[in-house]
């Protein structure tokens, strides 16, 4: 691109270019815009001082004086809030600990009763009545008596007893399941006691090798799709990785042609399962044969990957893919999946403790055990596990033999509805070892939104700030009877729930500041909890939230993108104490601006856990904070009593409730009681159960006092604000205080009703940011995005600015005071002051932005948004999708810097809607008629529960809903956005021509003093296209089709730090518990809706 520009500044120009040829726009007289700019940003600077009562606030805290500049200490902040975190986690660890012995002495004083019969709380029949009031089961639908609990996320439910849910899969009056479910009653009074002894806790469980699932408190359970409970603890991550080691698994399958039709498709869906059963700490591969091997994915040939949820997906996808031919040559298959499980434990990586080949075939011709001894004698340290596919079938003892003399179990998978139950027993026999041993391990799982009932409602309505997200301590139960003990029998796995919302209070936002934020990592490098963590995502304009497949294995490096050399990830999995300082590029506002700035990064680990944490300050501001102190305490109440300008407090955690009181009071409430009482002196009485923290509390006394002048000022210039259509004002501070008043006389007709509740964490709301980071002196003017294509003219502009405060050396910010008025009422102090000549020598040349048809006038604001513009559909969006000639010429002269950003966490659209499909489907009498048997078939499901049938047409109901909307995956998007550079000269300004082919383009850019705002004018008359228009929408990024680069990327493996113990053998251990076929009863039901499963298959088209 060409250009001429001038350069004003500091009292002198200089001149590069000034030739206007023939036909050129008229170039823009200079002194008229830069008053235009000086004008404008006097009067509005003095307007938004004047209604906020920011210069009132920086008086009082001048005048007050009773407070001081602290440095920060990163590093006692860390160690203080994870020995915090610690003792919280541990009060867990013990919770649990109780649990496990009362379940293991309570099965050793149960006798077994093959002839039991047992009346129970089932959670999905209890309050259950058929049409004439009776029970609709004799025995598990007793009366359950429910009621709301605020601290359960007004769930209702049962504080006195537990209750048990039964997936569909289970038969729940089997023999098994009654007798654990006996014994298993006894813990609930440890439930009970646990909740006593620490109110934090949530959610109790025991999840029964026998499939059922104990839970407290108990609940009305909710079902899942098509009304069918799937739920099967045992194949949680909570579960499996408190029954089992680490482990390093080769699926081997069978893809030879006898395999053909429904085998396959069973094959299949065994290998689906038993990939869902790793976790982050395992690692694996997929390999199939007929007379060759084939490696499921080409990046991973001869070698296992990490067990994550992009790497599970990937080989799922491309099991799918697989078609039966040919015949089968076993030892090539075998020999390769060996030769990998060497090799790759050559390399010293992988779990370096379990090491296990599953083999799923429908029958071999003999059991090579040739290979066997060649690779796995005498140790047997490679487990086999064989699953013998189809009913009719022959061959199957050299099947057998492969996992009897490999220390594994045998199985064999007779339809669909076989493979979860069958699948799941080899987590117990991997969980032998451990069991003789008597080695209780706890483990805490990676961050997780659970999907059973219990949080069908929060994760409707997901919160962040909810129970839905957690982790969960678990530990194994052994089955510690004399005579069992070398069997090494699970028993099954007790948990507790720990919301992530409830640990990260203890890391109080306040405590680090604007800006500054803390978070925490797994042992692998993943975020268990992080601010920029987007585990939802909404697609679609006004559909609900997807939750995105991966959202639990995001890497602390695909979240600190500015950490590329992995420095501060590397010593966070190392678990070390440290510190370090890095440039980063923070987004806001769901990836539409951006901050840069320098981070202060402190970390350490937590204790006792696989996690680390860590906190991040920003440079220089966020390293020094205002310290107040109150010197008469009973003087401190007055300003937190609720008046006309509040205050409310941010959602932090201030004092500790007990579940009752928290239903009764705020934690303002809880401050206010707690003083009152603090002030009684000797004859105080508690009015809180616990204490509440006094250092935040003085923060809230400080900064409700210091801001109580607020209050009747904002009263005394109310008669003034009408005519400039301020709608409300509002003060927030460090400490979450935050005080506000509205102009208007009726608040319902407030244009942002719910703005005070959505920035009530003051510190955390992209007002006060945003803010802190243009520094003091300045207001930050906003208007909502895209807020011009709504059609909708009642919007406001948002203003803040920072209160910083000094005492002869460091800075440090102490509140942020603002105001909303009508965007009519800004534009038109805009165009006023853009309509006048200032230049009397130019009469000739001047202009007016609101008259003038040669020049169109934007106010910008320093992401590049329209903040004002004479076309009211341009307000909130990009300028570059108006002009992106323009936008790129500003880039050019350094006025915005381009910034490039990834989202690891994006997802993109996969596929479209198969319309042809469902319309063949309509065409078809013959494929609509079994696509209506199939969906009438889901209504027998509930009788044929107790046969395990469900599985057999899971997934098959998708008939009515097939081919109505898109497919999302996980994908990687980049996008480019802009932030101005203010770092140049404040007076400076650039006008210029561009050269567009025919004609010349005119424009002058100028700064609004005190503001983040931008002047543009431009020449309307030339049009001028060398550059295309453009939005910041991300765009999917493509790794293009080199398969190298591909490659490198899937197989990168980040530093890790493996579990710190391993049972994988015992000596004892008795390997002729080796397992048996299949002995579910054929029924003719059964094999009709087989025959129908086998018909879709072949003639519906898949979607």
């Amino acid at each position: 691109m060409r250009w001429s520009v001038m350069l004003f500044g500091l009292g002198f120009g200089l001149f590069f270019a000034q030739i206007t040829p023939s036909g050129s726009q008229q170039g823009f007289n200079d002194v008229d815009v830069r008053k235009w700019a000086e004008n404008f940003g006097a009067n509005l600077y003095r307007l938004s001082t004047y209604f906020s009562g920011a210069d009132l606030l920086r008086t009082e805290y001048k005048e007050n004086n009773n407070w001081q500049i602290v440095k920060m200490n990163g590093t006692e902040m860390v160690q203080k809030f994870a020995k915090d975190m610690f003792d919280n986690l541990a009060s867990k660890r013990s919770a649990v600990e109780s649990l496990t012995h009362q379940a293991e002495e309570a099965n050793k004083a149960h006798d077994y009763d093959a002839n039991i019969e047992l009346q129970y709380p089932n959670a999905m029949l209890i309050n259950k009545k058929d049409d004439k009031g009776n029970p609709v089961h004799p025995r598990l639908a007793p009366d359950f008596m429910l009621k709301e609990n605020e601290h359960f996320n007004d769930i209702p439910v049962n504080m006195e007893q537990s209750d048990v849910q039964v997936p569909v899969n289970v038969y729940n009056e089997a023999p098994d399941v009654l007798n654990a479910v006996k014994w298993s009653k006894n813990l609930d009074p440890v439930f009970i006691d646990n909740g006593k002894k620490d109110p934090t806790l949530t959610w109790q469980y025991f999840g029964s090798s026998t499939g059922f699932f104990r839970q407290y408190p108990g609940i009305e359970w909710e079902p899942g799709a098509n009304d069918i409970d799937e739920y099967d603890c045992r194949n949680r991550g909570w579960y499996i990785q408190a029954a089992t080691s680490p482990k390093d698994i080769v699926i081997v399958v069978d893809r030879s042609g006898s395999m053909k039709g429904l085998r396959l498709e069973i094959a299949k869906q065994t290998v689906d399962t038993i990939i869902d059963t790793m976790s982050d700490n395992d690692f694996f591969n997929v390999i199939a044969f007929n007379k060759d091997v084939t490696y499921i994915e080409k990046c991973f040939v001869n070698t296992l990957v990490q067990a994550t949820s992009d790497n599970k997906e990937l080989l799922k996808n491309g099991v799918r893919q697989l078609q039966a031919d040919g015949m089968a040559n076993f030892e090539t298959s075998l020999d390769a999946a060996f030769q990998m499980l060497r090799d790759f434990n050559n390399t010293g990586q992988g779990s370096w403790c379990n090491q296990a080949i599953m083999v799923i075939t429908d029958g071999a011709p003999r059991n090579y055990e040739q290979i066997f001894r060649r690779y796995n004698h005498p140790d047997r340290r490679v487990r086999v596990f064989s699953y013998l596919i189809g009913r009719e079938v022959g061959e199957s003892a050299p099947v057998k033999w492969m996992a009897c003399a490999n220390k594994g179990y045998y199985t064999q998978i007779a339809t669909l509805a076989d493979v979860q139950e069958n699948v799941m027993k080899y987590i117990h026999v991997l969980s032998r070892p451990m069991v003789i041993r008597r080695a209780h391990g706890t483990i805490w799982t990676n961050v997780y939104m659970d999907s059973s009932g219990r949080y069908k409602e929060a994760l409707k309505l997901y919160d962040p700030e909810g129970l839905a997200l957690m982790t969960t301590v678990a530990r194994p139960v052994f089955d510690m009877k004399n005579q069992t003990s070398l069997e090494g029998n699970l028993l099954g796995v007790v948990g507790i729930d720990v919301p992530v919302s409830e640990l990260m209070k203890l890391a109080p936002p306040l405590k680090m500041g604007v800006n500054g934020y803390a978070f925490v990592i797994t042992n692998n490098g993943y975020i268990l909890t992080h601010p920029d963590l987007r585990p939802t995502v909404v697609m679609e304009p006004g559909g609900d939230p997807i939750t995105k497949p991966n959202y639990n294995s995001v890497d602390l490096g695909e979240v600190e993108i500015s950490d590329t050399e992995e420095k501060l990830r590397t010593s966070m999995v190392k678990r070390e104490t440290g510190s370090l300082t890095m440039k980063v590029q923070e987004h806001l506002d769901n990836m539409k601006r951006v901050m840069v700035h320098y981070n202060s990064y402190y970390f350490t680990k937590i204790d006792e856990t696989p996690f680390s944490l860590g906190i991040a300050i920003p440079s220089p501001y966020g390293q020094f904070f205002v310290q107040g102190t109150v010197k008469d305490r009973s003087k401190g109440l007055d300003p937190l009593r609720k008046g006309a300008t509040g205050p409310v407090l941010a959602k932090w955690k201030y004092c500790q409730l007990t579940t009752a009181e928290a239903n009764n009071m705020t934690q303002l409430d809880a401050i206010v009681r707690y003083l009152e009482n603090d002030n009684k002196g000797s004859a105080k009485s508690p009015v809180i159960a616990k204490q509440c923290n006094r250092e935040l509390v003085d923060h809230v006394m400080f900064d409700a006092a210091i801001t109580e002048v607020l209050d009747s000022y904002w009263i005394a210039v109310k008669g003034n604000s009408t005519k400039h259509g301020i709608q409300q004002v509002f003060v927030g501070t460090k400490g979450g205080v935050t005080r506000f008043y509205s102009y208007l006389e009726h608040p319902d007709e407030m244009t942002e009703r719910d703005f005070i509740n959505k920035t009530k964490n003051t510190i955390q709301a992209t007002y006060y940011k945003r803010a802190a980071e243009l520094g003091p002196g300045y207001f930050v003017y906003s208007v909502p995005f895209d807020q011009g294509l709504s059609n909708d003219t009642n919007f406001v502009v948002t203003a803040s600015t920072a209160i910083f405060l000094q005492k002869g050396g460091p800075r440090a910010v102490a509140a942020v005071a603002g105001l909303q008025m009508n965007h009519e009422s800004f534009s038109n102090l805009f165009f006023a002051a853009t309509a006048k000549c200032a230049d009397s020598t130019r009469p000739e040349d001047c202009i007016s932005c609101d008259e003038d048809d040669d020049v169109d006038c934007y106010l910008l604001d320093d992401g590049g948004y329209i903040v004002v513009s004479e076309q009211s559909e341009d307000i909130g969006r990009f300028y570059g999708e108006i002009d992106g000639t323009m936008m790129s010429e500003m880039e050019e002269l350094g006025l915005y810097d381009k910034i490039d950003l990834i989202d690891y966490q994006g997802m993109c659209r996969t596929t479209s809607a198969d319309s042809t499909a469902a319309a063949s489907r309509l065409l078809n009498p013959i494929m609509n008629l079994i696509g209506y048997v199939l969906w009438w078939s889901k209504e027998l499901v509930v009788l044929l529960a107790q046969f395990s049938l469900y599985n057999l047409l899971s997934g098959q109901f998708e008939y009515a809903s097939a081919g109505s909307g898109p497919d999302y995956a996980p994908c990687d998007k980049g996008v480019t956005l802009y932030k101005a550079n203010f770092s140049i000269n404040k007076e400076m300004g650039f006008d210029g021509y561009m050269d567009c082919n025919d004609c010349q383009k005119s424009f002058s850019i100028k700064l609004v003093p005190k503001s983040n705002l931008i002047l543009l004018a431009v020449g309307s008359s030339c049009p001028c296209n060398l550059v295309s228009n453009f939005d910041l929408v991300p765009q999917e990024v493509s790794y293009g089709s080199n398969d190298t680069l591909l490659c490198e990327r899937r197989l990168s493996q980040k530093e890790r730090r493996r579990p710190d113990k391993c049972y994988n053998y015992h000596a004892k251990e008795d390997p002729k518990k080796c397992g048996r076929a299949s002995s579910l009863v054929v029924s003719p039901l059964l094999l009709l809706l087989t025959l129908l499963f086998t018909v879709k298959e072949a003639f519906l088209p898949r979607t």
